[in-house]
């Protein structure tokens, strides 16, 4: 299956931070992000409790690309060190319904509810 990839503003963001400071990363974290789009559900290790619905996948050692699947969409949400992705990617979640709002529109109300907490 041929997924779109879609960037939330936080995830572009942090991307262009991390790789100013450090310009080998690049290479990897593009590396992860292709492996990711190859094959969402393998790659990345499902979440749980305020992430429900992500997936996280490490780079390099200690960071993270935290991304969601719906339906042939893969959002990455955020990108940073461990403990920082996953503090920040749940606030992320909460903005998918203005950044995406054709997304919203498809997704399952448990999803959405889980969405807006």
């Amino acid at each position: 299956m041929s997924y779109k990839i879609r960037r939330t503003i936080e995830f572009r963001e942090k991307y262009k931070d991390i790789i100013k400071k450090n310009k080998s990363l690049q290479p990897k974290i593009d590396e992860k992000i292709k492996q990711i789009a190859a094959n969402p559900t393998t790659t990345g290790k499902p979440k749980k409790g305020n992430l429900k619905y992500a997936r996280g996948a490490h780079v390099a050692g200690n960071f993270v690309i935290v991304y969601m699947i719906i339906e042939d969409n893969i959002i990455f949400l955020y990108v940073d060190r461990h403990d920082p992705a996953y503090s920040e990617a749940p606030k992320v979640l909460g903005n998918i319904e203005y950044e995406f709002p054709e997304l919203w529109a498809v997704m399952s109300p448990d999803l959405k509810r889980h969405l807006k907490r």
